[in-house]
């Protein structure tokens, strides 16, 4: 879900819950104010999209860790084994890869120079059940609950080397280009303090701070490429017996941080509200070697239900 889709979806929100407002105006004043107050038990829902900074994306360039955690080169890589020598013909094995291609058996080349260099998170849905207890009228203390499932993807190359019809150009290689993708489960957690800013007795529509605490549980989830209709997964040698400690200190783990942020918030009508919310955390995402304190977004809408 892109920024354009959760205004929309926002705008729909607030045109439903106003029009709810307009066929409950004979309820009594009296209990219009005490909810207006802003004080008591609030719990809701959140829907957005989330950005996740490109640091840990490297996770997923295809080179792979060894048991002890550190990064493989070239030669020890997850996509020189699979691509060269599982699928690639190695040990007297079919050739899956010159097959793909639609080539001859070996009528292709896999290198160092033909690795991912540029992957990325891709933006994600984001997920998530909020909750608020007001001291006053602008004071309350938040608890977050957010989950997102990311995609990360990339492109890398292989040269293919039979020859074509016709004339070439001096120094002509016939690249192909393919994808890596690969997943990840997040599940977020943000403790902290709203403050709503000016006159909330006289307006319907306030802007708010609000930044806590944060923490994080991250899961890998997969790793592949895919070279025209065959697909290689890149996360089969985790899997092996040799790789135990490896998967549970490197492929999830749990970080901290604190997160801030700001919006606008609407109240609907005497049952609900409705926030407009940028936010924005700094927490270390715990896979991989040597994680580290980076910078998330997230963007979305909330809706309040005054208990």
């Amino acid at each position: 879900m892109n920024p354009r889709q959760i205004f929309t979806a926002f705008s729909l929100l607030v045109f439903l819950l106003f029009s709810t407002n307009c066929f409950s105006q004979t309820e009594d004043k009296s209990k219009i104010k005490k909810n207006k107050n802003g004080k008591g038990f609030h719990a809701g829902f959140y829907l957005g999209s989330y950005f996740a900074h490109k640091y840990t994306a490297k996770f997923y360039d295809g080179y792979g860790y060894d048991a002890d955690g550190k990064k493989n080169d070239f030669l020890n890589s997850f996509m020189n084994k699979r691509i060269n020598i599982d699928y690639g013909g190695g040990y007297g094995q079919p050739d899956r890869v010159a097959l793909a291609l639609g080539v001859n058996p070996g009528e292709w080349i896999f290198d160092q120079t033909d690795m991912p260099a540029n992957m990325k998170y891709n933006p994600a849905f984001l997920i998530g059940l909020q909750m608020n207890f007001g001291i006053t009228k602008k004071d309350q203390l938040l608890l977050n609950v957010n989950a997102s499932k990311l995609m990360l993807s990339g492109n890398f190359t292989i040269v293919v080397i039979n020859p074509l019809i016709g004339p070439q150009q001096p120094g002509y290689q016939n690249i192909k280009t393919f994808s890596i993708t690969g997943g990840e489960q997040r599940l977020m957690f943000q403790l902290g303090y709203r403050r709503i800013l000016g006159d909330t007795k006289e307006s319907v529509l306030n802007f708010f701070i609000e930044g806590g605490a944060t923490g994080n549980m991250t899961k890998f989830l997969r790793n592949q490429v895919t070279i025209n209709n065959l697909q290689i997964d890149l996360s089969y040698y985790y899997t092996q017996s040799y790789f135990p400690t490896y998967r549970a200190k490197y492929l999830h783990g749990v970080g901290i941080g604190a997160f801030a942020g700001f919006g606008c918030n609407i109240t609907a009508n005497p049952k609900w509200n409705l926030q407009l919310l940028y936010s924005s955390s700094f927490e270390k995402i715990n896979i991989g070697e040597d994680p580290r304190h980076t910078l998330q977004n997230a963007i979305g809408v909330r809706a309040f239900y005054n208990l």
